[in-house]
This record gives structure tokens, C-alpha cells and sequence, in this order.
């Protein structure tokens, strides 16, 4: 669909982020998803159950080479900052994370696994180690065998 991916991309509406597709009975979750944070801001959203308007958070990653969006509402039922908002702090911009939806007993949850960046391992340069010849080790054999006859 081409053309629909156009019309997105000329006004400026970046696909979203999806860890779940909501089925009928259920939400099928999508798998693990590698992306690396852009950017984050404050926002307004729709609640899907009420309809009201609620604050969000709403983050710009990529994945795979593609912009997308992904919100996450800024407050819990309870009225607390939302779990995924304190993980999701944690990220620096810039930084990757692998972000997959798991269920725990009948509840969904967003589990966050930065990505640490991998330290490069030093590469051996083998002209630079000494070769032992094994003549050498013959003689230093050889001379301590007759520095031990000398002694006696």
C-alpha cells in the first residue's frame, strides 16, 4: 500500500510501535522489538476504555531503519507515574532497548532490556609476539646441564 505509507509520510504521521495486536479476545503479542530511542515529550491522548483526553509520554524510536511512535500513558489507574514511563527513564536518548510485551498471570506488561553497548576486544597482532626458536631452548637446556656438571 503505497500509497497510504504517502499520505502518512506527507502529513507528517510516523507509524506506530506495536508490541500487541488486540484480537477479539485477546491481545496477540508481536514478539521482542529492537529499537533505539530518539526522543520523548509530554502529551495528550485518548483513554481507549473512557474516551477522555489523558496525559502521555510520547516516544520516538526507530526500528529497523524506520521512524515510529509509541505512547505510553503518563499515569496508572492509581494516579501514580505508569511503571513503563520509570523504565522508560532510564533509556538515555540515543541508547537501544529491546521492548517486548509478556503476560504475567492474566495482565500484559512491557518488559524493558537496555542494550548495552558492546566493548570492542583488542585484536592481536601476531607480528608483534616473539617466536621462540627451539634451538634456543635446546641450548639453554644444554648449558644449564653442563653449568650443573661444572659445579660438581
Amino acid at each position: 500500500m503505497k500509497s497510504s505509507k504517502n499520505i502518512l509520510k506527507v502529513a507528517n504521521i510516523m507509524p506506530r510501535l506495536r508490541l500487541g495486536n488486540k484480537t477479539e479476545n485477546r491481545v496477540q503479542r508481536t514478539g521482542p522489538h529492537r529499537v533505539k530511542f530518539l526522543m520523548d515529550k509530554e502529551a495528550t491522548g485518548i483513554d481507549t476504555i473512557t474516551g477522555k483526553e489523558i496525559p502521555v509520554v510520547a516516544y520516538m524510536v526507530e526500528e529497523n531503519g524506520e521512524k515510529k511512535s509509541y505512547r505510553v500513558p503518563k499515569l496508572n489507574k492509581s494516579g501514580e507515574i505508569n511503571y513503563l514511563v520509570i523504565r522508560l527513564a532510564e533509556i538515555e536518548e540515543g541508547q537501544e532497548a529491546i521492548l517486548e510485551m509478556k503476560r504475567s498471570g492474566i495482565k500484559n506488561y512491557v518488559d524493558v532490556i537496555p542494550v548495552k553497548l558492546e566493548t570492542s576486544v583488542p585484536t592481536v597482532d601476531y607480528d608483534d609476539i616473539p617466536i621462540i626458536d627451539e634451538n634456543e631452548n635446546e641450548q639453554t637446556t644444554d648449558s644449564k646441564a653442563e653449568n650443573v656438571e661444572s659445579e660438581k
